[in-house]
C-alpha cells in the first residue's frame, strides 16, 4: 500500500501511530508538509490523500498563465 504514495516512507510511531515522511525535504515556504502522521493507517493514508491534493493544486496554479506574468 505504500507503493500508492512514492516519495513518502512510512513507519509506525514509538507511542503508537504511524509516520510519513518525505525521502526528499520540500522547503518550508511550499506550504507542503515534510512529515504526515495519524492514529490509523487508514487515518494516515487520508492525511496523505490530502498532501497529494495540495501538490497538485500547487502544480497547477505554478503551470497557469496568470501565475507568468
Amino acid at each position: 500500500m505504500t507503493g500508492k504514495y512514492p516519495g513518502w516512507e512510512i513507519m509506525e510511531g514509538a507511542g503508537g501511530g504511524y509516520i510519513a515522511y518525505r525521502t526528499v525535504l520540500v522547503p518550508g515556504h511550499s506550504r507542503l508538509s515534510n512529515v504526515r502522521c495519524g492514529a490509523t493507517m487508514k487515518e494516515l493514508f487520508e492525511r496523505l490523500e490530502q498532501e497529494v491534493r495540495s501538490e497538485k493544486r500547487r502544480s497547477a496554479a505554478e503551470g497557469s498563465p496568470e501565475r507568468a506574468a
